[in-house]
C-alpha cells in the first residue's frame, strides 16, 4: 500500500495541550514537571495522524502521486521501530535524525514556494511535534537526555536536482508516516495488554469449584 493505514483519533484539545506543554521547555530549559507515560502515547497518536496528513499533502503537492514513486526503501534510521519494551528509550535519535530531515525539507521548499506557502506551515508544524517528542522523552528518560538530542546527527546527503530532492523529501516523510503508525500500534498494543493485565490482577485468581 502507498499510504500508511490511519491511526485511532484523539481528541484535538487533548493533544494541542500536551504539544504546547512538552514543545515549549520550562525555565533552565526543561520541561516543569515530567511527562507521563499516557501523555507521551497521546502525543505519538497525535504525530502518526499528522505525519501520515503531512506526507499526503507533500505528495500531491510535489505532484509526485504517480507510480506510487514515494513508496520506496525508507532510510535506514526510519526502518524502525525496535520491537519490545525498549522502543521510547530509542527513539531520540530518530527524532534526531527526523529533525534535522525537516529541517532540509523545509531549506529546499522555501526556495520553490512563497512565504507562508501550505507546505512550509505544515513542515513546520511536524518539526514543532518531533521537537516536542524529544522534549517528552527528555522528560520521560532523564537520565538519558544528554545522550539523546545533544549531539546533531548528520542529515541526508541533499541531491543537486531539483526533481531529485522532491523525490528524496517524499521518500523520507512516506517513512516517517510509516515508523510513527507502527510505533502508535506498538505503544496501543502494549497499552492494552498491561490494561488487560492489571484487570486480571484486581479480579484475583479464580476461585475453585465447590463441589
Amino acid at each position: 500500500l502507498q499510504h500508511p493505514s490511519s491511526p485511532s483519533s484523539s481528541s484535538p484539545a487533548v493533544t494541542k495541550g500536551l504539544i504546547i506543554l512538552w514543545a515549549v521547555p520550562g525555565q533552565g530549559g526543561r520541561p516543569l514537571q515530567p511527562p507521563t507515560l499516557q501523555q507521551v502515547q497521546a502525543l505519538v497518536r497525535h504525530m502518526a495522524e499528522d505525519a501520515q496528513e503531512l506526507f499526503i499533502f507533500y505528495e500531491k503537492d510535489q505532484h509526485l502521486t504517480i507510480h506510487n514513486l514515494c513508496a520506496n526503501r525508507p532510510p535506514e534510521w526510519l526502518r524502525g521501530p525496535v520491537p519490545g519494551p525498549g522502543v521510547l528509550r530509542a527513539l531520540p535519535d530518530t527524532m534526531t535524525r527526523m529533525a534535522q530531515a525537516l529541517q532540509d525539507i523545509t531549506r529546499h521548499q522555501r526556495d520553490l514556494n512563497p512565504p507562508g506557502a501550505e507546505i512550509l506551515r505544515r513542515l513546520a508544524s511536524t518539526h514543532l511535534k518531533v521537537r516536542g517528542l524529544l522534549s517528552n522523552l527528555d522528560g520521560l528518560f532523564p537520565d538519558h537526555s544528554s545522550r539523546s538530542a545533544r549531539q546533531p546527527l548528520p542529515g541526508p546527503t541533499a541531491p543537486t536536482k531539483i526533481f531529485r530532492q522532491k523525490l528524496e523529501g517524499c521518500r523520507i516523510l512516506w517513512g516517517y508516516a510509516h515508523f510513527m503508525a507502527k510505533l502508535n500500534t506498538q505503544l496501543e498494543a502494549r497499552s492494552h495488554r498491561k490494561r488487560r493485565e492489571k484487570r486480571k490482577s484486581h479480579r484475583g485468581p479464580a476461585r475453585p469449584a465447590h463441589s
